[in-house]
């Protein structure tokens, strides 16, 4: 089987927050984060728009996220922090 994934997935679990301009921000947990993307929780994941941005409260890091793919209570998003 052919690996997918390019860069090495590190498991964070750090707590952060999902911005969009004009709603209120939904807490989320960062699961893992990788140079290209990163794996969210959180309740409520079919609210989150195609594009957002997250927040890692600890680092206070700032990072712009597009949707790949969502269920209940996960978003896969790739990210700019290749940019």
């Amino acid at each position: 089987m052919k690996k997918q994934r390019a860069a090495r997935r590190v498991s964070i679990n750090l707590s952060g927050h999902i911005s969009v301009a004009g709603h209120p921000a939904l807490p989320c947990v960062v699961h893992d984060i990788s140079q290209w993307g990163v794996r969210l929780r959180l309740v409520g994941a079919e609210r989150v728009p195609p594009k957002f941005t997250l927040t890692i409260n600890a680092t206070e890091k700032v990072i712009g996220c597009e949707t790949v793919w969502k269920n209940a209570d996960e978003i896969g998003a790739l990210t700019d922090l290749m940019e």
